[in-house]
C-alpha cells in the first residue's frame, strides 16, 4: 500500500517535486488518492507550478471548470459516455471556443479538462474506462471514456 502524503511532507518537499508531484496526479484522475492529492496540494497554497503551466485558480482553469461543471453541459458528457465515446470529444470544441490559444497541450489544458470531467462524472456515478483516440481536429489526442458503475 502506497503512503498516505501529509501537508507536513508537502510543505518539506522542493517545488521541482511538489511540481512533478503536480503533473503526475493530475495526469492520475482515475485514482481517487491522486485525486485527494491534487486538491491538498491546491488547497495548500503551496507553490508547485512555472507561469506556462494551467493549475487551479487561473483564469483559463475557472473556464474549464465553468464549461464542464455547467448543468447545461451535463448531457453531452453522459450522453458521450453512454455511447462509449470519450466525454472530452463532446465538450472539447466548446473548451476550444471559449479559450481558443489557450486551450492547448502546451499549458496541460486537455489534461486539466480530462481531470476535470473525470470528478464530474465520479460524482454522477461513473468510472472510468480505456483510452481512445479522439475525434479528427480535436487538441487532445486521446482521452478516457466513462461507464456508469454496476449496483
Amino acid at each position: 500500500m502506497a503512503k498516505h502524503i501529509t501537508l507536513d511532507e508537502l510543505n518539506s518537499w522542493t517545488f521541482e517535486r511538489r511540481q512533478t508531484f503536480y503533473r503526475t496526479n493530475l495526469a492520475r484522475f482515475d485514482n481517487a488518492e491522486a485525486v485527494r492529492l491534487v486538491e491538498m496540494m491546491v488547497a495548500s497554497g503551496l507553490p508547485f507550478r512555472r507561469g506556462e503551466e494551467i493549475a487551479h485558480g487561473d483564469r483559463e482553469m475557472k473556464v474549464l471548470e465553468a464549461v464542464i461543471y455547467s448543468p447545461y453541459h451535463e448531457k453531452l458528457l453522459t450522453d458521450a459516455a453512454s455511447t462509449g465515446k470519450p466525454p472530452l470529444g463532446a465538450i472539447e470544441p466548446l473548451l476550444v471556443e471559449e479559450l481558443g490559444d489557450d486551450y492547448s497541450i502546451a499549458n496541460g489544458a486537455p489534461i486539466a479538462a480530462g481531470y476535470l470531467i473525470a470528478r464530474r462524472l465520479y460524482a454522477l456515478g461513473y468510472e472510468k474506462g480505456n483510452s481512445q483516440k479522439m475525434p479528427d481536429g480535436s487538441v487532445a489526442k486521446t482521452a478516457a471514456t466513462f461507464r456508469k458503475k454496476r449496483a
